[in-house]
């Protein structure tokens, strides 16, 4: 019986762990976290709040500002997306609600820039397979 050298590839071998990971999470969270996003998003886009009708309305008759507004109207998208999901999802609004109501505002901005850092990486992207 000779010797048989075994080799070890870990770099090989994490990335087939980090696939196998990321097909899981993609199937199971992202994918889902999209489709959803992205009913929100058509929803809110269609029914955009007052403000931000006006902002819209405003732009074309403030062309150095335009690319400004624009950034303030999908902002203001952003928001309502997040404030549905807050609706949707009882779970996400028992996370900052508090007696404190000074706390309370702190915690769901938190919350808010948490979750608005989560949809944009999400849509752009930014979470992706390595």
């Amino acid at each position: 019986m000779g010797k048989e050298l075994i080799v070890l590839n870990l770099e090989r071998d994490l990335n087939e762990i980090a696939n196998l990971i990321w097909g899981y999470m993609d199937k199971t969270y992202i994918s889902e976290l999209k489709t959803k996003i992205d009913g929100y998003r058509s929803e809110c886009q269609s029914n955009l709040c007052k403000e931000a009708e006006l902002i819209r309305a405003v732009i074309p008759f403030m062309s150095e500002e335009k690319k400004v507004l624009e950034f303030v109207v999908e902002l203001m998208t952003y928001n309502d997306i997040i404030e549905k999901s807050f609706n949707d999802y009882d779970e996400l609004a028992n996370l900052y609600r508090d007696e404190n109501k000074e706390k309370e505002t702190l915690k769901k901005l938190t919350y808010k820039l948490i979750l608005f850092k989560l949809i944009t990486a999400i849509e752009k992207g930014g979470i992706e397979k390595k």
